[in-house]
């Protein structure tokens, strides 16, 4: 259950990345340039994520309709890909894979990033440095802020009332995509789920 919920938080956040132009782009944020590799649909960014004194690392993918993950938190890592509508979870250990509706991630989202808006900036402490930050709102009271180091996008808070704050530390954001990032493997037990609750 533990994974599972981590899971659903590194897809929310996935979310939040995959598709941040049409909500937050405004010209003259030292963001923009970040925005425009995120809005070509074709990167690569891993990243730390700090939830409390939990930590999980993964590494995106993201080329037109397609995304992938490798997540790694607590010793165990899953791969999960999106592709054709539905979603992948990989579980290599255990050469197994769970299949659900695309829409059945998207449904789990915290942040609701319609209607975000530039609200500010200012400075905060943000893995170990006083990094300064552009901060987005939303109207259910979600802030994300972006911080930057020197002109690198360092990382990003996301800050939902009622629970609480998660950091995601950058450590790589680039066009580099391997030919296999979304392939499925084979000889692998299936577990479809995808047309569950489905009339």
């Amino acid at each position: 259950m533990r994974n599972t919920l981590k899971f659903l938080i590194t897809i929310t956040l996935m979310v939040i990345i995959g598709n941040p132009v049409p909500v937050f782009a405004q010209s003259g944020s030292r963001t923009d340039a970040y925005f425009k590799i995120f809005s070509s649909g074709n990167y690569r960014m891993k990243a730390r994520m700090l939830e409390g004194r939990t930590e999980t690392t993964f590494e995106t993918f993201v080329k037109g309709e397609l995304m992938a993950s490798v997540i790694s938190t607590q010793g165990e890592t899953t791969r999960v890909i999106q592709k054709d509508k539905k979603t992948y979870m990989i579980i290599d250990s255990v050469k197994m894979v769970m299949v659900t509706a695309v829409n059945s991630a998207s449904e789990v989202r915290s942040v609701k990033t319609d209607g975000m808006r530039l609200t500010g900036s200012g400075t905060a402490g943000f893995n170990g440095k006083n990094l300064s930050y552009d901060e987005y709102s939303g109207a259910g009271g979600e802030k994300v802020q972006f911080f930057i180091d020197g002109s690198v996008l360092a990382g990003i808070r996301s800050i939902i009332p009622g629970q609480g704050t998660v950091d995601l530390i950058i450590l790589a954001l680039d066009q580099n995509i391997p030919n296999n990032a979304f392939d499925i493997p084979s000889g692998y037990q299936i577990q479809d789920m995808s047309n569950f609750g489905l009339r």
